[in-house]
This record gives structure tokens, sequence and C-alpha cells, in this order.
């Protein structure tokens, strides 16, 4: 199994891989990761643009040098630059015209589309009393939430009588694959269901940002639903709430209060 393949895995299993940045006091050195997907996909890309640099500008040059012997060939073209450069018209016409806009064509459309429209998001899950608490990581890729995120967490937990602990994860998207908004929105309405099925839990509390909220569940924030057959609430983001806490935090506590999230 490759190391794509792996961390795949972890993440569809609930764990988070990550690799310190820099090199922690006391630690043996890391060997280098070798992904052979990156290889071949970098491969073509150094090859493509050495053959077309190659054909249109030294090729015509060296073949008059490179094959001196037929004579009449030289008494024919007694110039070789200007034969070299009505070699150098006829290449691009022939070759590199039709070719370089089909590439253009058929990669960059696909691809740049499927990146735009899918969704990528970690939330942290911890139970306090009935309620469960999930919150948008700052940092998706990050191990947890940031240094300023956990105590704010930590905070709003506590108006339940929950205390921070081994959290639970929601990782999107759940494989390599780009995961849409609506497929997204299943899934984590069948982890709610199974978070409550599994621990318990009457209501969810979720910590999103504005964007990834209304692409989730097509509607605006600190207004009641329903999600995995329980009752929900969307507040503002802890990131939003440590930038701006006079328009988010307060916004959110009303909400809260109105809905009756604001304690057990």
């Amino acid at each position: 199994m490759n190391e794509a393949q792996r961390q795949s895995y972890l993440k569809a299993m609930g764990l988070t891989p990550w690799v310190a940045r820099v090199a922690l006091p006391g630690a043996a050195p890391s060997p280098a990761l070798d992904w052979p997907e990156e290889e071949q996909a970098n491969a073509p890309a150094s090859a493509g643009p050495a053959v077309d640099v190659a054909v249109p500008s030294r090729a015509p040059v060296d073949a008059p040098s490179a094959t001196p012997e037929p004579g009449p060939a030289a008494a024919a073209d007694p110039e070789p630059e200007g034969s070299a450069a009505a070699a150098l018209a006829k290449a691009p016409s022939s070759h590199s015209g039709a070719p370089a806009q089909e590439p253009t064509k058929e990669e960059a459309p696909a691809p740049a589309k499927a990146k735009v429209k899918g969704l990528t998001f970690t939330l942290e899950a911890h139970l306090g009393g009935t309620t469960w608490l999930l919150c948008a990581q700052e940092d998706s890729q990050a191990p947890g939430l940031g240094r300023f995120e956990a105590p704010l967490m930590a905070n709003l937990l506590a108006l339940f009588q929950g205390r921070p602990q081994r959290p639970r994860r929601f990782f999107c998207p759940l494989t390599e694959q780009p995961m849409p908004a609506d497929e997204a929105a299943q899934a984590l309405s069948a982890f709610v269901a199974g978070l409550s099925e599994q621990s318990g839990g009457e209501r969810v509390l979720l910590c999103l940002p504005e964007a990834l909220a209304e692409a989730l569940f097509e509607q605006p924030r600190y207004q009641p639903f329903e999600l995995g057959r329980l009752p929900a609430l969307v507040i503002s983001s802890l990131a939003e709430m440590l930038a701006d806490p006079v328009q988010h935090k307060s916004a959110s506590w009303q909400a809260m209060q109105a809905h009756g999230y604001d304690g057990v």
C-alpha cells in the first residue's frame, strides 16, 4: 500500500495523520516520503515542453549540418538559414497548431470544475449532556482545533456541563475524490445519527462558517432544522467568533437562547 492510500484509509477510519513541519527535539529523523502518483503526474508535464521546444527551434537548424552529404540539396538551397526559417514556419502550422488547442480543451475544464464544486472541511465533535457540539477546524488539515479555538470550544461545551475529551471527527471528503455539497450533507447526517445511536445525545449545535453552512443545508444560520433525526442549530464558527466577537458571539448567543441551546 502506498502512502496516499494509507492516509486516505486513516482519514476514513477517523484517524488524523500528521507530520511535524519542523524537527522535534530529540526525535529521530523522518524518512522522505516518495509517492509514485506524484512522480507519474510530474513526468509527462516535464516531458511535454521539452519535445515541443526541440522540434520547432533546434531540429531545422541542426538538420543541414548533420546531413551535409547530398550535394544537390545544398546547391538548390544555397542559404541554409533561409531553409531553416522555411522549415520553422511550416512546423508550427503542421504540428503545433492543432494539438496545442486540443489538450487545453480536454484537460482544463473537467478537473478544474470538479475541484471547485467539492467541499473540504473537518469537524470536531464533543458531547456535553444531551447536546453534540460540532466545531469546524479553521485548518482542515491540522490534527485538531487551533490554540485559540480549543479554549472557546471548551467554554461552549461547559454550558452543557461537558468537558473536552477525546473528540470524534468528521472528514470531508472521505476519500481523495471531491465530494459535492449534497453528498457531504448526507454523510454528515449519517455521522450525527451514528453518534446518537452509539453515545446518546438529543440535539446538535454546529459552529460552521457561513459559506459552508449554506452549502451543506441550503438555509441561513441561526435557524433550527433537523440533522440525522435530531434537532440542530448552526451558529458562527469559532474562527469568526475570535475574529469579530461583537458580531458573531452576540448573534450566536441570541440564536442559542431563542431556540433553547443556552444550557442543559
